[in-house]
């Protein structure tokens, strides 16, 4: 079996993405160093938040993936995860996330990761942020017993939190409303890198 670790980095973006939009269903990509489904372990790397707005709109995600797999390319990784943090946070049925992007994600790569991101603010201030992970292929979602988050990585996300750093955020979303915002993070980024 697969197992799948969360860097800092895409821990604390996921996660800052969910807790900017708590009244929205959120979305984005991961990033992994792995080309090949058939690794033992994918280590996400990297988290893209897509959309905030409407995250079925398959138009938009279409760009998105573009942007985001051209992105990728240049720096030595492959999409190869979906996460959805649902409106409602009691949601963790695979079955109700938006699985289109995911069949897209699967034409490059066998068996992407879905992630389901169940947090509130509280959650995550107390590290109790709740991860559902499974594989995906054909239409059918299996569920991973456990996904290895690095203990500094829910420290760090707290402390964004505390900082308000997960304001600075930016999805394709607020991309699209103004061009001039970076979807990819890169100061944010920094500044994690800084707190780390």
């Amino acid at each position: 079996m697969t197992s799948v670790k969360l860097s800092e980095n895409a821990y604390c973006k996921m996660i800052m993405h969910a807790v900017k939009y708590p009244h929205c269903s959120v979305n984005g990509l991961l990033l992994s160093k792995s080309s090949s489904s058939n690794a033992k372990e994918v280590e996400f790397v990297e988290a893209i938040p897509l959309f905030h707005i409407n995250i079925n709109l398959i138009p938009m995600a279409e760009i998105a993936l573009m942007q985001v797999d051209a992105y990728a390319s240049k720096k030595g990784l492959v999409i190869s995860g979906y996460y959805v943090a649902p409106e409602n946070a009691k949601e963790t049925s695979f079955d109700k996330i938006y699985n289109r992007i995911l069949e897209k994600v699967a034409v490059n790569y066998r068996e992407p990761i879905a992630v389901i991101v169940n947090c509130t603010t509280r959650d995550v201030q107390m590290g109790k942020v709740y991860l559902k992970v499974a594989s995906y292929a054909d239409g059918n979602y299996k569920n991973f017993d456990q996904i290895v988050i690095p203990e500094k990585a829910i420290n760090i996300c707290a402390n964004t939190l505390d900082n308000n750093f997960y304001k600075k955020i930016v999805d394709f979303d607020n991309h699209l409303d103004n061009v001039s915002l970076d979807w990819s993070n890169s100061k944010l980024e920094e500044e994690l890198e800084n707190l780390v």
